[in-house]
């Protein structure tokens, strides 16, 4: 039986050594005050995560948005101009997760309202 190749690190991914970079220390998280899963506290926090950093469906997801396309779709109606790229993330177990989307805040409307 042919083993499968190691997965690579590809930039953007995370792994065991990644997560204690500073950049994986600013992943967003949900605060005590705000766990609400309503749509706009999603929109909301999307938007501040994403004027920290570009972020991955997977860091959004751990932040609380599981609906992470919709929300993005819904801020780009409301003027945002978020790109999308698609990378490959290792987590923490070490398993790769392929065409994870990479949010990343380009512009906001004016106003800047979620």
């Amino acid at each position: 039986m042919k083993k499968a190749p190691a997965p690579t690190k590809v930039q953007g991914a995370f792994n065991d050594t990644a997560m204690h970079s500073p950049i994986a220390q600013c992943v967003v998280k949900a605060s005590p005050t705000n766990k609400s899963t309503d749509g706009e506290a999603q929109r909301q926090r999307i938007v501040e995560a994403l004027r920290r950093r570009p972020q991955t469906s997977y860091d959004l997801r751990r932040a609380g948005c599981y609906q992470c396309p919709t929300r993005v779709f819904e801020l780009r109606q409301r003027g945002y101009d978020i790109a999308t790229s698609r990378v490959v993330v290792i987590d923490a177990d070490g398993f790769e997760h392929r065409q994870i989307a990479l949010y990343e805040l380009i512009a906001e409307p004016e106003g800047g309202a979620a």
